[in-house]
């Protein structure tokens, strides 16, 4: 069986944790293990062969999806990380993996479509349900798992089965309707219904009949990924022309193929709010959740995510979700968790749709202070890796060894400078940035001053990373 895990999205409603370039999947919620990718990755992995698991990424986040996979220290191949060029939705997603995955394994007809920061468990019991819908998809059907709701929720699409029309296989049934995202005195009117469950977001199907549905609902779509025999340079312009399209709009709620199944006594959760800890963590005595430095007194029913880092105090407060990070802090009524995307929607200031420390295929930087006119950072250099030949039309840089010895390519030579030595990089110049060593990090202080300290104020000349 082909596994194809959709890592995309932002995870906004996470803010200040899930930032534009640290998205939810790769969270690792207080004191887990394992990053919601992993925890998907090696759910995966128990009905899967490692090289028929697929991953589809956006462009900003493949090499953050490559180390998180490699962190597991899993022979995983790389090459089966697949690059969005934009952000187009899930429909075009899963068909490119599609495409990709029947080239590589003709063979192989059925696949199974699973989100990456969905929560669960027990594993052994969803993998007979995968077993099941295997059986199924066989047939050539597209099989769409369901939850049984258990609260009130309007983040959720909502599917509405026909229970006098059982599959020929036991526990499959057709749909009757899909209702989006219900208003919250509609979703609590559905939670008395016995034929009304949740939609996962997780698909099982036999992959000739994904093809043959795509082709008549979404012709467009399946003539430019399927039908154009596109090379991989070809791909941003293909993209380009894509409006983004859900696979449940473009394709399951069309398509007559659609078979059902309750996914019955298991823990499942997609984490798609702050008040979704309360569902995965236990409560202490006053209904409190609370990870990090804390002192309370006399608080009931709050959710604290903090750190070891600083101190969180907190007395006679209820109902309230506070999570803390090192720039940004968000407090807000429980009632109120889904309008945190709202919020990210409001920022002005961009840096706080980043991390203070960013992750590249390098290493890392983290910005220590940014003001008008400059911007001052802390780089950090993996053994043997090295940055882009690049310059900026906007900003000169000073450079500062802290530790280590940095190899510098600038003014068309070769440099080499040791802890406390300095070196100017001037705008438009072609420079770049490199550690030697083979055990120890390279770290530099970095100030940058000009016009403009965006991130997108570089020109990539050379990369060994293909990034443009």
């Amino acid at each position: 069986m082909i596994s194809i895990i959709l890592a995309g999205g932002a995870g906004t409603r996470l803010w200040p944790l899930s930032r534009k370039y640290w998205p939810k999947f790769l969270l690792k919620l207080a004191d887990d293990k394992f990053s919601l990718l992993q925890k998907t990755f090696l759910r995966v992995k128990e009905f899967s062969s490692l090289e028929k698991i697929f991953i589809v990424v956006n462009k900003e986040h493949k090499f953050l999806v490559k180390e998180n996979i490699q962190d597991l220290k899993i022979n995983f191949p790389l090459e089966n990380i697949i690059t969005e060029p934009e952000i187009r939705n899930t429909l075009p997603a899963v068909t490119l993996g599609c495409e990709i995955v029947k080239n590589k394994y003709p063979k192989e007809k059925i696949v199974g479509i699973f989100p990456s920061d969905h929560i669960i468990k027990p594993n052994k019991r969803f993998k007979n349900y995968i077993e099941e819908a295997k059986r199924v998809a066989l047939k050539e059907n597209i099989i769409l798992f369901g939850i049984k709701p258990t609260r009130v929720e309007s983040g959720y699409g909502h599917i509405k089965i026909r229970k006098d029309s059982k599959y020929e296989f036991e526990n499959f049934y057709k749909v009757e309707s899909f209702i989006e995202k219900p208003e919250f005195n509609v979703a609590k009117k559905l939670l008395k219904s016995s034929d009304i469950y949740w939609n996962s977001g997780i698909f099982v199907f036999h992959i000739d009949t994904f093809f043959d549905e795509l082709k008549i609902y979404q012709p467009y779509i399946y003539e430019l990924l399927v039908n154009s025999a596109y090379k991989s340079e070809d791909l941003k312009n293909i993209y380009e022309k894509i409006t983004p399209l859900s696979i449940d709009k473009g394709l399951i709620e069309k398509t007559k193929k659609l078979l059902f199944i309750p996914l019955e006594n298991i823990f499942w959760d997609d984490l798609g709010s702050w008040g979704s800890l309360e569902r995965i963590y236990k409560k202490d005595e006053n209904n409190n959740i609370i990870f990090g430095k804390n002192i309370d007194i006399s608080s009931k029913n709050i959710k604290v995510l903090g750190s070891d880092k600083r101190l969180i105090a907190t007395c006679g407060l209820e109902n309230l979700i506070i999570v803390d990070t090192e720039d940004a802090l968000l407090v807000l009524n429980k009632n109120y968790d889904q309008k945190v995307k709202d919020i990210v929607e409001k920022i002005v200031d961009e840096t706080k749709l980043y991390h203070k420390t960013v992750q590249r295929p390098w290493g890392f930087y983290t910005v220590l202070k940014q003001s008008d006119g400059y911007k001052i950072k802390i780089i950090n250099v993996l053994p043997q890796k090295r940055l882009s030949l690049q310059k900026h039309k906007k900003r000169a840089e000073q450079w500062f060894v802290v530790c280590g010895v940095a190899k510098i390519f600038c003014k068309d030579k070769f440099l080499y400078l040791r802890k406390g030595e300095t070196l100017k990089i001037e705008k438009n110049m072609p420079h770049r940035l490199e550690n030697p060593s083979k055990k120890q990090i390279l770290e530099i202080v970095e100030v940058g001053y000009g016009s403009y300290l965006g991130e997108d104020d570089i020109i990539r000349l050379e990369d060994d990373f293909k990034r443009k």
